[in-house]
């Protein structure tokens, strides 16, 4: 598949940092690629939108700034802020020439070209992605009446869409009427919404996609189903799954070093390492560790 590889993100200005350092990531990974951003946003001002495009020269951005009048009915009391609920706005906040379109959190870092998930087979899904270690699929069916066997449920972190087909079959209205109904019974709102209105209509990726922390600390892999191990395969994209980011002081991931090598490439590095007051020491730390357990290259 080639042409122009539409990139979506969802964030408010308080993760341009990571946001950059993501962007970043692709980029290194990807040379001379065709690559548009498109970034659902509130409270991002002019200066950090611009930092975040120093990253990827030659890139396009288009900028949506996302209001009440986006998601209508969505109130401030409910559990959960309003920037969660940008990606189930896709179909109608992504250009109308977009058809099909990669999400991705802005906790995770590329590790390989983009263009590999892109142009991954979906079949007749409308939408491809991982399944979620931490989420029991099978409670999950049984509350909310899905009867897909077997059961399974994916982490929303890293989306390939065929918009096309979601659009045609009203798949994302579906997740916010979902989240308008059920909200306040959702632990984890815009995923779950995801899984009830996708039942039975994505399709599994290949784990390298959206390794998540739990595939890659020692004690936890054995908990993890054989299916959904990395093995001895590179990732793709790491995704710092759970509270423990790799900008935070103190907190284990055997490839935290990934973030802070992406965020030296933008503007951002001082910014992060004041505000989460991590030091010298600290990342010296975390590279230390990336050398002593990041995976081997392929032969």
């Amino acid at each position: 598949m080639t042409g122009t590889v539409d990139i979506a993100f969802g964030v408010d200005g308080n993760y341009a940092p990571h946001l950059s350092a993501v962007i970043r990531s692709i980029v290194r990974h990807a040379p001379g690629a065709k690559l548009r951003f498109i970034v659902l946003y509130e409270a991002f001002d002019a200066a950090r939108r611009k930092a975040c495009e120093s990253v990827a020269p030659g890139a396009d951005f288009v900028w949506t700034e996302i209001s009440d009048k986006d998601f209508p009915g969505f109130s401030a009391h409910m559990h959960f802020t309003r920037a969660i609920l940008f990606r189930l706005g896709l179909a109608r906040l992504a250009p109308a020439d977009c058809k099909r379109i990669i999400y991705l959190d802005a906790d995770l870092i590329v590790t390989d070209d983009i263009r590999k998930l892109w142009s991954a087979d979906l079949g007749d899904a409308a939408l491809g992605a991982v399944e979620d270690g931490y989420v029991d699929p099978v409670a999950f069916g049984e509350r909310w009446g899905i009867t897909q066997s077997p059961a399974r449920y994916f982490n929303s972190g890293v989306l390939l869409v065929d918009l096309e087909r979601a659009r045609r079959d009203g798949l994302f209205a579906a997740a916010l009427t979902f989240v308008a109904e059920h909200g306040d019974q959702l632990k984890l709102t815009d995923q779950d919404a995801l899984n009830w209105a996708f039942a039975g209509r994505w399709h599994a990726l290949d784990v390298v996609w959206n390794v998540q922390r739990h595939m890659v600390i020692p004690s936890l892999i054995g908990e993890v189903a054989v299916r959904n191990r990395l093995g001895a395969k590179a990732p793709g994209i790491v995704h710092f799954t759970g509270p423990e980011k790799p900008w935070l002081p103190g907190v284990y991931h055997p490839w935290a070093w990934l973030y802070w090598r992406a965020l030296a490439e933008t503007r951002f590095t001082q910014e992060v390492a004041a505000r989460y007051r991590v030091k010298t020491g600290d990342r010296f730390k975390m590279w230390v560790r990336w050398m002593l357990r990041r995976w081997k290259p392929a032969a």
